[in-house]
């Protein structure tokens, strides 16, 4: 049995896709899509409501460790797919894959894995990786902890464990390694395929940093090596640029050399 959550906000698009990836699935087993909604001021309730999703509200300001347990709060079924409105499963037999991984009572979350991520793509080909307190490497294996935006989770651990409501990004990661800890364990490289349907920006990227420096404390870059990576990049930032004025200063010079070389009515 599973509840499939989604956290959102003003992402009626790609909300009401991410449902109708969720709905072609073959599901054996009963399931629900909860929609945690953060004062969307577009139709996605709306477009939730269309398709049947059961809709809850935020009471409070949002943080992403806060939308999670408010919503596995209002989850009723024992496995919980966390996911994002940017997100499209990419396989009909999500629900068949992951509730296999759950037979262990010691697992405590499946990370499903994006088809931009080529390496673990190719990982998730020679078989799943399964990560507990005893054989984590922090160099390693930070990468393969759960993410947020189509990860699974056993609903009893998280309401023992909550997710921390404070940090502002890595909420995922914390808490398998709070979990870890306390003797579950953590799957990854699985054959759950999906589609992450929004880029990255700075702001997210820097997020995230900031969130790992205060999880683990390691400093992304000393100050001398991004100095000499930024003396190293302007070059190549200049070539970059050159080549770019180039292409579009010949395209449009051949453009505007059309009617001199060539005649209506004559195709050769």
């Amino acid at each position: 049995m599973i509840s499939v959550l989604i956290r959102n906000k003003n992402e009626a698009l790609s909300l009401e896709k991410a449902i109708k990836s969720i709905l072609v699935q073959h599901f054996t087993v009963p399931f629900e899509i909860v929609v945690v909604d953060d004062a969307s001021s577009d139709n996605s309730i709306e477009i939730a409501n269309q398709y049947g999703c059961k809709v809850v509200s935020l009471d409070k300001a949002f943080t992403y460790g806060y939308a999670i347990n408010f919503g596995v709060k209002h989850c009723k079924y024992d496995i919980v797919l966390l996911l994002s409105s940017h997100n499209i499963l990419l396989s009909n037999d999500f629900p068949e894959k992951l509730i296999k991984y759950f037979i262990d009572p010691k697992v405590a979350g499946v990370r499903c894995t994006p088809i931009a991520n080529s390496r673990q793509v190719e990982q998730s080909l020679d078989g799943f990786l399964t990560i507990d307190k005893d054989n984590y490497s922090h160099s390693n294996d930070w990468q393969n902890l759960l993410i947020a935006n189509c990860s699974a989770i056993r609903k009893n651990v998280a309401l023992e464990i909550g997710f921390n409501e404070t940090i502002r990004s890595n909420e995922e990661k914390l808490w398998c390694l709070d979990i870890m800890e306390k003797g579950y364990s953590i799957i990854s490289n699985t054959p759950c395929y999906f589609l992450y349907n929004k880029k990255n920006n700075s702001k997210a990227i820097i997020r995230d940093s900031i969130s790992k420096y205060q999880i683990d404390g390691i400093k992304p870059k000393s100050l001398p090596a991004f100095l000499f990576i930024l003396l190293k990049s302007i070059p190549w930032a200049i070539k970059i640029a050159v080549l770019a004025w180039f292409n579009t200063i010949i395209g449009q010079l051949n453009t505007t050399l059309i009617p001199y070389k060539y005649r209506k009515g004559i195709y050769k």
